[in-house]
């Protein structure tokens, strides 16, 4: 009977179309939901591996640009910008999955794309995890660090056992690469750009230890040509070229007087009591004043003391202040004094804080007329925080001692002696200009800052936002300059006539220079030492740092020459060793030598950039950058492997 039913059922045709149908839809529907699923997955998967080939891209360039560059926030960056999370992207450095040991940025995003219609075959996952990994690698080239730019000149060229190392950066030359036998350069990658590959007939070019080394031909650029820093730099130049001399002071005509061993007449407003006893002058001027004197004159062995019961007292000085006795004191006020300050041997000088506007003096100072301040005492103090305006230059003798101001705002504006000079140091002498960090403070100099014959003698430079030099820059001492930039309408000589370390409160100091930028128009060269340069460290030097500035206008310039287009060269001599710049030192027309056994190098955390026409080193000399270079990468490429 069944059986019968069954053949029936068979051999009828009505309804057999919607019985297929019914059965035919739900699958069509699940089949169509995989399909658009599939497709919604896919489109994710285009979208995801799009923002991370960008990644991945940026995050090399910026790396290769710079090892110091984060490469989280780059990414981080390009996944905001596409609506990715940042917990949905990750990154990392590796090994290039191309084999060919370069390094290579990893970044992998990884999304979830809702399921709705394949939930209608019993799926119980709501989203779908969508993942795309891309991987961009820098190959071959490297941050500059040793950089010789002229096409014409001998490129970067060792003899006469001398090294070059440059573990994390390259050297690279827009002329030849020459390290003949007994010469190394150890670096990761080198750059050249002449007719033959670098010379290496003992295979001096290496590879540090664990890396791997490229050598390509390929032009090489400057780095810092069109840098904002470098031109805020430079543009100073003129200002400080304009410079010249403050006015002299405007003092009435006033009471002169002479100190001897008997009492004086003083000025109206003033009294005078001798100590017989203790050879004493103690003058009293009552209020504020002024207080016009004429010429003060003083007698050996006496001690004189000067002060105002004011508050802010003025005392004028028609003429000068001839020091010689045993000891000068004065308080605090504004000084007018228009014929200059002079101190004898074995005197103490010393004013409180004030205003001091100097006149130059028509005694014979440093073999010249025209000093403001000439100090031959034993020592010579102003206190402060205190302004100066001098017409004339400063003077301070072989093994005495001056400072000019105390704590931070203190003002400096520095004419110039008959000579030139703006300020001279003789040998062992000690010199402090205090801090000038305070709004509107200067230090400007009409002349030079000249301690050329200053050997044994010990200078301490404002901490000031710009330090204006219309002059050169020369020291045989141990010099400490304080931090801002530099801008020096001349040479900068560390040494360069002889000198070297000294024992400056109790460490020995050759030249320290944190937080500074070096400026120099190459306006005028040496003529001795190191003739027609605008930079030498000189042989006596041991400890000279250079840290460049980490923010502001300059930040990461330690030096930086002419750059209009000047041959002027630079130069580490025979013996200056221990030399650490931290920063870009930047000679872009220039040639850079080291010579002698002379080591200049980055010390531990810093980085040095060296760029010039032509870097060249002989003579057992040492040149080492520990860093990745600053920026400004020589023609690396970056490349999406996977």
């Amino acid at each position: 009977m069944l059986k019968n039913l069954l053949a029936r059922l068979m051999r009828r045709r009505d309804g057999s179309v919607s019985i297929i149908g019914a059965v035919s839809i739900p699958i069509l529907i699940a089949m169509t939901g995989l399909v658009a699923e599939y497709g919604n997955g896919l489109d994710h998967k285009i979208e995801n591996q799009r923002i991370a080939d960008a990644a991945a891209f940026a995050a090399a360039t910026s790396y290769n640009a710079n090892a110091g560059n984060s490469l989280t926030s780059v990414v981080q960056s390009v996944a905001a910008m596409n609506g990715v999370a940042a917990n949905d992207v990750t990154e990392k450095l590796v090994s290039s999955p191309s084999g060919d040991g370069a390094q290579a940025v990893e970044v992998t995003v990884s999304t979830q794309a809702p399921l709705l219609l394949s939930q209608v075959l019993g799926n119980n996952a709501a989203n779908l995890t969508v993942t795309a990994t891309s991987y961009a690698e820098m190959k071959g080239g490297a941050p500059g660090c040793i950089i010789a730019l002229s096409a014409s000149g001998t490129g970067v060229t060792l003899s006469g056992g001398t090294s070059v190392t440059a573990a994390a950066c390259a050297v690279a030359s827009d002329n030849t690469v020459s390290a003949p036998c007994g010469t190394t350069i150890t670096t990761i990658n080198v750059d050249y750009n002449s007719a033959s590959a670098p010379s290496e007939p003992c295979t001096g070019i290496t590879a540090p230890e664990g890396k791997t080394l490229t050598i390509r031909k390929t032009a090489t650029s400057d780095p810092l040509s069109g840098n904002s820093e470098v031109t805020s730099a430079t543009s100073r130049i003129s200002t400080v070229a304009a410079l010249t001399v403050p006015s002299a002071p405007s003092a009435p005509s006033g009471t002169s007087v002479a100190y001897g061993y008997k009492a004086v007449t003083v000025p109206s407003g003033c009294s005078d009591v001798w100590n017989n006893s203790t050879n004493t002058h103690t003058t009293t001027c009552t209020g504020n004043g002024p207080f016009n004197f004429g010429n003060i004159t003083t007698s050996g062995g006496l001690n004189v003391n000067i002060s105002a019961t004011g508050s802010s007292p003025t005392f004028n000085f028609s003429g000068s202040i001839n020091m010689t006795a045993t000891s000068l004191t004065f308080g605090n006020g504004t000084y007018n004094i228009a014929g200059g300050i002079y101190t004898g041997g074995g005197t103490v000088t010393s004013f409180g804080a004030g205003t001091f506007n100097i006149g130059a003096g028509t005694f014979s100072c440093n073999g010249s007329k025209g000093y403001s301040i000439c100090n031959t005492g034993t020592s010579l103090t102003f206190g402060g925080p205190s302004s100066f305006v001098t017409r004339g230059g400063i003077y301070n003798s072989g093994g005495e001692t001056l400072t000019l101001g105390s704590g931070a705002t203190n003002s400096f504006n520095v004419g110039k002696a008959n000579d030139g000079n703006s300020f001279v140091a003789g040998g062992g002498a000690t010199t402090l200009f205090a801090d000038a960090t305070g709004v509107g403070d200067l230090f400007q100099m009409a002349g030079n800052f000249n301690i050329t014959s200053g050997g044994g003698s010990c200078t301490a430079v404002s901490a000031a936002a710009e330090h204006d030099i219309n002059g050169f820059l020369s020291t045989a001492g141990g010099l400490q300059l304080g931090a801002g930039v530099y801008t020096v309408n001349g040479y900068i000589g560390i040494g360069n006539n002889g000198g070297g370390d000294v024992t400056c409160w109790g460490s020995t100091l050759g030249v320290s220079a944190i937080g500074v930028t070096l400026v120099s128009s190459g306006a005028t060269t040496m003529s001795s030492g190191c003739p027609g340069q605008v930079f030498c460290v000189g042989a006596g030097y041991g400890h000279v740092a250079i840290t460049a500035p980490t923010s502001g206008g300059t930040a990461q310039l330690a030096f930086v020459g002419p750059t209009n287009g000047g041959t002027a060269s630079a130069s580490f001599t025979e013996g200056s060793t221990d030399t650490n710049i931290s920063g870009a030192f930047y000679l872009p027309t220039g040639a850079i030598n080291l010579s002698g056994a002379a080591s200049v190098g980055s010390g531990p955390g810093q980085c040095l950039m060296l760029i010039g026409s032509q870097v060249t080193l002989s003579g057992g000399s040492d040149l080492a950058s520990s860093c990745a270079g600053l920026g400004g990468a020589t023609n690396y490429s970056v490349v999406l492997v996977e």
